[in-house]
């Protein structure tokens, strides 16, 4: 979210509360080359990795929306979006630049 800039915020969450949160998510290899994501996460641990998902799926979902043609209906499925906001949190929650 831009208004996490320069901030210990992602996704309009701290960024310990999520790091905490992706200690107990998993990650295995499937027969065809992809990856099953599992997580057992605490409940008091749960909400705020949910939120941060459910922020950038949000955003997402705006960007998507600008896509949408006749021709070629939405770019990609829920859990298309639901994976990609998944990694893109990954990736903010990494992002070392907050710190310079």
């Amino acid at each position: 979210m831009a208004g996490d800039e320069g901030s210990d915020l992602v996704a309009g969450e701290r960024r310990a509360d999520l790091l905490r949160a992706l200690s107990y998510v998993s990650t295995e290899d499937t027969p065809d080359g992809g990856y099953i994501v599992n997580g057992d996460l605490p409940p008091e641990v749960a909400p705020p990795f949910i939120r941060a998902i459910m922020r950038i799926e949000a955003e997402l979902l705006l960007q998507d929306a600008e896509l949408v043609t006749v021709e070629h209906g939405e770019p990609r499925t829920p859990e298309e979006r639901r994976t990609d906001a998944l990694i893109a949190l990954l990736l903010r929650v990494d992002d070392r630049s907050h710190f310079s």
